[in-house]
């Protein structure tokens, strides 16, 4: 059985410090609460310990790229119903459809607009808490 949710948490998932910092200073800005993780073994551990609301995946780390981040996240019954949003800088082909196979909820193209990060935010939180 899978634990509920931590309702507000975004997990941002990414070996960019930059993005890191400036990602989850936009989301806290906005009220959300924000956790961190710099690779994928760690953001897969937080998961699993914090039962974020949702989670912000980079694709193209090093060790554990975010494809075998989400699936482990997917794998895993206490994170497998967790949104996660991946955003890369890539765009590979047909990436959209492989991350929906894979399941992930959405692909985000980085750089992105701060306005509609918000608002994916926003959407799949309220996805989760309904």
């Amino acid at each position: 059985m899978s634990a509920q949710p931590t309702e507000n948490r975004v997990l941002i998932i990414d070996d960019d410090q930059w993005i890191l910092t400036s990602t989850a200073m936009l989301l806290e800005s906005r009220g959300f609460s924000v956790s961190t993780a710099d690779s994928g073994p760690e953001g897969v551990e937080a998961a699993r310990r914090e039962h974020p609301a949702m989670i912000l995946l980079d694709l193209m780390m090093p060790n554990m790229d975010g494809w075998e981040a989400l699936e482990q996240l997917k794998a895993d019954d206490s994170t497998r119903e967790i949104p996660v949003v991946i955003f890369s800088a890539r765009e590979l082909d047909q990436c959209v459809a492989l991350c929906r196979r894979q399941g992930a909820a959405r692909f985000m193209k980085k750089p992105f607009e701060p306005a509609e990060l918000i608002e994916v935010v926003r959407e799949h939180l309220l996805t989760t808490a309904g």
